[in-house]
């Protein structure tokens, strides 16, 4: 039987799990300061995306109407992505050889030869999909344009992430309710996101959501029942319409959606690292 989950595993996993896993630097200023009134134990819950990704190098993005050639030319290898299983995967490697349970992992696989590719993937390393569903829908996919200096922009290609029922299944809503704590993301329909935080929520369980993925609001209904909520920096200023230039700019647009009912927000800031706001209106920064 798994011991009891530290308030510090859980949220040194989840705070590196949302930001990407840019640095054990970020855990460590998230686990200093991040805590939830209950400790739980049981698995790590992620519900969200798995894409197919081709990752393309390029010099710059290209203009509109233009076409630019690869910065490398043997470019444009595929491998498993997408935000969902990305951290899920982050998850089970931290847990690996620490003798706790495996993340579960709840997604909607493909119709397509990248499914079983997608599958395969997860199960190597350690991650539980026995909760995932398999759709009608071709696998979904992430056009990755990779620069030179690390930065990345993308197309994602919705497929089977967009095929989920209308409602949350007895099994998920159990394993919900047992789970230490809930990652979410934005490239599945934001009903589910809602229906799983509505669950986590009425039992207690945290809930993490990293805002990477479709442009589109979130309710203040959902920003209440998060734990922390995780946007990087262009997507502060679609979620506020505030601007994130300063790291002034980025503290008042962030104490705006706590304002909303959010609790703490981790804002990811590219080359520049990351800054923590949390509840209680401390500001911890991570620089790279």
């Amino acid at each position: 039987m798994m011991k009891k989950t530290s308030k510090r595993l859980v949220v040194a996993c989840v705070a590196a799990v949302i930001i990407a896993c840019l640095g054990d630097a970020v855990a460590e200023i998230a686990s200093a300061a991040v805590t939830h009134d209950a400790v739980r134990s049981g698995p790590i819950l992620v519900v969200g995306s798995i894409n197919m990704d081709t990752i393309i190098d390029v010099q710059r993005l290209p203009t509109e109407g233009e076409t630019i050639t690869t910065r490398r030319s043997d470019t444009g290898k595929s491998v498993p992505g997408g935000k969902g299983a990305n951290q899920a995967v982050a998850v089970a490697r931290m847990a690996a050889g620490t003798g706790r349970e495996a993340p579960k992992f709840v997604c909607q696989l493909g119709n397509d030869a990248h499914a079983k590719t997608l599958e395969q993937a997860l199960l190597a390393n350690g991650v539980d999909i026995s909760l995932s569903g398999v759709t009608d829908k071709p696998s979904g996919q992430g056009i990755v344009f990779l620069l030179e200096d690390g930065t990345v922009s993308s197309v994602v290609v919705g497929g089977s992430n967009a095929a989920w029922p209308e409602d949350v299944d007895a099994p998920l809503l159990a394993q919900i309710r047992s789970a230490s704590a809930v990652l979410l993301q934005r490239e599945i329909p934001e009903h589910v996101n809602v229906a799983v935080a509505t669950a986590a929520n009425a039992a207690k369980v945290p809930v993490f959501q990293d805002m990477g993925g479709a442009d589109r609001p979130i309710s203040d209904e959902l920003l209440k029942m998060l734990a922390l909520v995780s946007p990087n920096l262009s997507e502060l200023e679609r979620m506020t319409g505030m601007p994130t230039s300063t790291e002034e700019e980025i503290l008042q647009a962030a104490r705006s959606i706590q304002a909303r009912g959010a609790k703490h927000v981790l804002v990811t800031r590219g080359e520049d690292g990351a800054l923590l706001l949390t509840e209680n209106g401390q500001v911890l920064k991570q620089e790279r």
